[in-house]
């Protein structure tokens, strides 16, 4: 019996193994070697047109000596976090309406968040760019009502627009994971805790939250993820104070003067700031609903 159970575990782990093999070739080829490339790229040099292979900390070093990389680095880390307050908050609370309020309906709803995403990203971004310019809709309708004599400058090419638009773009993003852990809470619980005379905040933050923690976990990193490193929506939106990392990374990567080391450096920064922002918010989270 032993060793007809060893041989079995053998075979389903042997089977196993072959699953995940395709997986784990994908993994390895698109995103693990290209990623210890860049890291290997980022200690290297670049003069000219040229790269010197090199195992210098100089990139990391002028990074952290210049005030305009931080400046820019730290705006796109608030650029983030506000935009993760805003959307993660809203698509739970779309999320709820879908699941325990307007429930019959929650699937219909559903399919006009998916029919909006096949827009598209550019398309998005140009419609909220002719909602918030200076003959926009809305200063378009704020001085057809008196309320204003001139366009409001903060509108458009501002951290506000960009935050806005992002906001719109990223939403529905951040309602499919939630929605769909709230299809797994049974409606029981909630009014269990009801009639044990548990109020509304509490059901919401001892039951609920806890219970849909990994969709706000997933959509939290889409929508600070996305956020903090976009380039195209401050381009497009954004003046010349809402430059953001992204564009700048992609400026190190392209045209004249491109500096690809500089560039991989910026990218491992961006990456670990916005990680342990990320982790810091998660742990804010779990801590409030203890």
């Amino acid at each position: 019996m032993t060793r007809l159970a060893g041989a079995s575990s053998g075979v389903y782990g042997s089977g196993a193994a072959l699953k995940l093999l395709p997986g784990t070739l994908f993994y390895a080829v698109f995103f693990a070697i290209p990623l210890i490339a860049l890291l290997v790229l980022s200690f290297w040099q670049a003069q000219g047109f040229k790269l010197i292979p090199d195992a210098s900390l100089a990139n990391y070093e002028k990074i952290a000596t210049s005030q305009l990389y931080r400046t820019i680095l730290w705006r796109s880390l608030l650029v983030g976090f506000t935009t993760s307050l805003i959307v993660v908050p809203l698509a739970f609370a779309t999320a709820f309406i879908m699941r325990f309020i307007l429930e019959s309906r929650g699937q219909m709803i559903l399919q006009l968040i998916l029919l909006s995403l096949f827009s598209g990203y550019l398309v998005r971004i140009y419609a909220w760019r002719t909602i918030l310019g200076k003959q926009g809709l809305i200063n378009t309708t704020l001085q057809w009502l008196g309320l204003t004599d001139a366009p409001l400058e903060f509108l458009i090419y501002s951290n506000f627009a960009v935050v806005v638009t992002l906001t719109g773009l990223l939403l529905p993003l951040a309602v499919l994971p939630i929605y769909s852990a709230m299809l797994n809470v049974s409606r029981d619980y909630l009014d269990a805790a009801r009639d044990m005379g548990a109020g509304p905040a509490y059901r919401l933050r001892t039951i609920l939250v806890p219970m849909v923690l990994p969709g706000i976990r997933t959509a939290l990193a889409f929508t600070f993820l996305l956020s903090a490193g976009d380039f195209v929506t401050p381009a497009l939106v954004g003046g010349s104070q809402s430059i953001l990392i992204g564009s700048v990374v992609a400026d190190q990567f392209r045209g004249i003067g491109s500096n690809w080391p500089l560039g991989a450096a910026l990218v491992f920064v961006m990456t670990a700031s916005v990680l342990a922002v990320f982790l810091f918010m998660m742990r804010l989270i779990k801590a409030a609903t203890r």
